[in-house]
């Protein structure tokens, strides 16, 4: 994987990237498999934290979901007439990320009448051994197209061992969960002054260090679950 060094900035002044007049279009994509729901959030109230977790950064406009779940139980049909939350089934993590990268496509192109720079958060995992299709890669075309990039990580992943691009806000996923605020991403990529701060993918596996994507989801969640197996039986 190629890392986009070339726009690197001290996040010092991060609050300062976003604006609200001129980034008003958020909007988010998640695998939810990849990142389940703690116990006793639903799918409502996630989305008022999601969209006040973007507004104190300073993303106050329009912001539209998009989910994917390999689950037989979700409500699908509850969110038919919804404007702002659009759900799918789709059981394979690969096909997930195909449909998630698609529609991040086309809703960047179907807001480009508006102008300016467009958010795209991403709630999803990278695909595991399957360097064509990298979520990582992927994130790097869409900050090569001018646009934000804002991702979620899981917990147990230090800012030093993020494998997304660069500028960038993320959070972890229970911060995001409850609404809280974004991770300082001071110490996650080196500055001009000093590229100590950050280590190649390929130093980290020699010394097993799990990179954000390589990192389970649910660690320390009761509602871990068995999505190798799941994705094995599809």
């Amino acid at each position: 994987m190629t890392r986009m060094m070339s726009s690197l900035v001290s996040f010092s002044g991060l609050h300062l990237f976003i604006s609200p007049k001129k980034y008003g279009w958020t909007g988010v994509f998640w695998d939810m498999d990849d990142f389940t729901l703690p116990p006793g959030l639903g799918v409502d109230q996630f989305v008022k934290n999601v969209c006040l977790a973007i507004s104190n950064e300073g993303a106050r406009g329009d912001v539209e979901f998009f989910a994917y779940s390999s689950s037989d139980s979700f409500d699908y049909g509850r969110y038919l007439e919804s404007k702002s939350f659009t759900p799918a089934k789709v059981v394979s993590k690969r096909s997930r990320f195909y449909r998630l990268s698609h529609c991040m496509l086309n809703w960047v192109h179907k807001r480009r009448q508006y102008g300016g720079k467009k958010n795209v958060l991403v709630i999803a995992k990278a695909m595991p051994g399957e360097d064509n299709i990298n979520l990582i890669s992927f994130l790097d075309e869409m900050t090569v197209r001018d646009h934000n990039v804002f991702t979620v990580v899981p917990e147990g992943c230090s800012p030093e061992n993020f494998d997304y691009p660069e500028p960038i806000l993320a959070w972890y996923w229970s911060s995001l969960c409850s609404g809280s605020t974004s991770i300082d991403l001071s110490s996650a990529y080196p500055t001009t002054d000093d590229d100590s701060g950050s280590s190649s993918p390929e130093t980290d596996r020699a010394q097993g260090v799990k990179r954000a994507s390589e990192t389970d989801a649910t660690v320390g969640s009761p509602m871990k679950r068995g999505q190798k197996d799941a994705d094995s039986q599809n």
